[in-house]
């Protein structure tokens, strides 16, 4: 996997300083102008329903490793990132098809969908079940683009995570009350556990 392109997801429960410090644009910044290898684009945004919430998306040539050279830089933004977080971070990499997902964020809205696949579930079979539920949506008003994929560095159970650009979140409603939505959703949802499910409108550093 060190020469997969990823995207590294990383959940933050925000505290008051995210919005009164420059902290979180000081760590993009740090990232920006690091020498990282691999490091391609970066968008974040917080949950509409949860806007205590942000989420950062780091999109890597390569899943990224640290060296001497990027320790102090990664230092120094786990500073600042912990000055307006109420917990540790959360990081998911993630290995999306297709990738990049630039689809999914250069839009109004991107929805996030992030489940628990049932330790049951043949995974051959769910990839098949996300692709016929992400190809519905493709000629569909309002969709930008979707992409998917699983979380590989899952401890305990494993858990995929699927994208969809928006025009905006009436226009997704919709899209679910159609024929393809309501015939393509049951078997995915027979497939996970559980699911989180929000919007963003992301932003790109």
């Amino acid at each position: 996997m060190s020469n997969t392109p990823v995207t590294e997801i990383i959940t933050l429960t925000s505290n008051d300083a995210m919005k009164t410090t420059p902290k979180f644009q000081e760590a993009v910044e740090l990232l920006c102008q690091s020498t990282f290898e691999g490091l391609q684009q970066m968008y974040w945004g917080d949950r509409i329903q949860q806007p205590g919430i942000r989420q950062w998306f780091i999109n890597w040539d390569h899943h990224p490793q640290r060296s001497e050279s990027t320790a102090a830089i990664a230092a120094q933004i786990k500073e600042k990132l912990g000055a307006v977080v109420d917990s540790p971070p959360m990081c998911r990499l993630v290995v999306f098809n297709p990738y990049p997902p630039t689809k999914c964020f250069v839009t109004p809205f991107t929805e996030v969908i992030i489940s628990t696949v049932k330790p049951e579930t043949d995974l051959n079979e769910f990839s098949k079940i996300i692709d016929a539920s992400l190809e519905v949506c493709h000629d569909f008003e309002g969709c930008y683009g979707t992409a998917w994929g699983y979380v590989v560095n899952a401890k305990d159970a494993k858990e995929v995570v699927l994208l969809l650009g928006w025009e905006s979140p009436e226009h997704h409603v919709a899209f679910m009350q159609t024929e393809p939505a309501r015939r393509t959703t049951p078997p995915y949802v027979e497939g996970v556990e559980d699911s989180t499910v929000f919007y963003i409108q992301s932003q790109d550093a």
